[in-house]
């Protein structure tokens, strides 16, 4: 689909160009006063939806002045005109930009250049966004093992307090204060749901280390058929989620592995297209709020010590030089004023209904 990606990025350029040469009309045309000659590829002056241009203010505040700024500013970084190269950073730029603009500006009525746009920004954004953190296996594992650390070392942790049933922890208990506007009638039970929210560079990491993070001593808790769904999966769209579901058979012995087994899900999040809303009656189209239902991606009676054990040498693996430093300091501190010191590395796992 990319074809040439430099005669690609050329195309994108021009139509950004084309896009801005647009918006600047609109601007002359305001300070003119003669907005009601704007029609076609151009808002038409008159009724309601114009008087977010008229008054020059677009969605969440927004000027007609500062939306073509934005649009200046990614033109003139994506292509060094000396050099004679392109910035494939600011692709991802592009592409949530003109996505943003579909979404909540389709009244300014520049629809075909904003889908010829999204278009071509789309199709570079699947190569390139995923690349931005490892472009092989070795690279992938690397970065995700660092980057995605804290958030694994914190699935890890609630996992294992979920399974324990550890009746003295009274973090995770309901706040009694808003007991009265609850419908729950067991108030003193604990809460075993986590909600992570986190970044999509979090997510591309963590999706990388759950896919390459498996050696020849440790499994990946995903199935092949889950494999292929992270793969196939080219955007990481808004409300994107893997989820970890801990069940226990509570006929089995505690010592019994299979106890406690994971299920692991996954659903890219809100993967409408910006298209079909990009017109004045996207208010009454419900769709751009749903989100692709979750799909079972792990193994079948995934083991919770196995998924411990896996999260465990993941955040083993990206244990860097810093981190030594950083204990070093921490243990001498302790040491010169006589505080005993707690080790730093827990190397035990964990999870629970957890969502990334």
């Amino acid at each position: 689909q990319v074809g040439n990606p430099r005669k690609t990025l050329f195309k994108i350029r021009d139509t950004i160009g084309e896009l801005i040469a647009q918006y600047e009309e609109m601007l002359g045309l305001m300070a003119s006063g003669d907005e009601n000659e704007l029609d076609g590829e151009g808002l038409g002056g008159g009724d309601e939806n114009n008087q977010a241009l008229c008054g020059i203010r677009l969605y969440r505040g927004e000027t007609l002045l500062e939306l073509t700024e934005r649009w200046r500013f990614i033109y003139s970084h994506m292509y060094d005109e000396e050099t004679r190269r392109f910035d494939l950073s600011r692709i991802p730029d592009v592409h949530d930009n003109v996505r943003f603009d579909m979404l909540h500006n389709p009244h300014l009525g520049l629809t075909s250049t904003l889908e010829k746009l999204y278009n071509l920004a789309k199709i570079m954004a699947d190569c390139v966004v995923p690349q931005e953190y490892g472009t092989s296996i070795v690279e992938k594992r690397s970065i995700g093992s660092k980057m995605c650390r804290a958030l694994l070392e914190k699935i890890m942790y609630d996992l294992i307090i979920a399974r324990t049933d550890n009746e003295v922890d009274m973090r995770y208990m309901i706040n009694m204060e808003y007991g009265s506007d609850l419908p729950i009638t067991t108030m003193g039970r604990r809460i075993r749901t986590r909600l992570y929210f986190t970044s999509e560079s979090h997510l591309h990491t963590l999706m990388n280390m759950l896919r390459y993070g498996e050696s020849q001593d440790r499994a990946s808790p995903l199935s092949v058929e889950g494999k292929e769904e992270f793969a196939k999966t080219a955007e990481l769209c808004y409300l994107t989620q893997i989820i970890f579901r801990l069940f226990e058979d509570t006929k089995r012995n505690m010592d019994d592995p299979k106890r406690f087994r994971v299920e692991v899900l996954f659903s890219p999040g809100a993967t409408n297209t910006p298209m079909h809303m990009a017109e004045m009656d996207r208010d009454r189209d419900s769709s751009r709020f749903d989100t692709a239902p979750p799909k079972v991606v792990g193994r079948q009676d995934l083991a919770c010590q196995e998924v411990e054990d896996f999260l465990n040498a993941c955040i083993t693996e990206g244990h860097t030089e810093e981190d030594d430093d950083e204990l070093y300091d921490k243990t001498t501190s302790a040491t010169t004023t006589g505080t005993p010191t707690k080790t730093k590395w827990n190397n035990t796992a964990s999870t629970t209904n957890s969502s990334a």
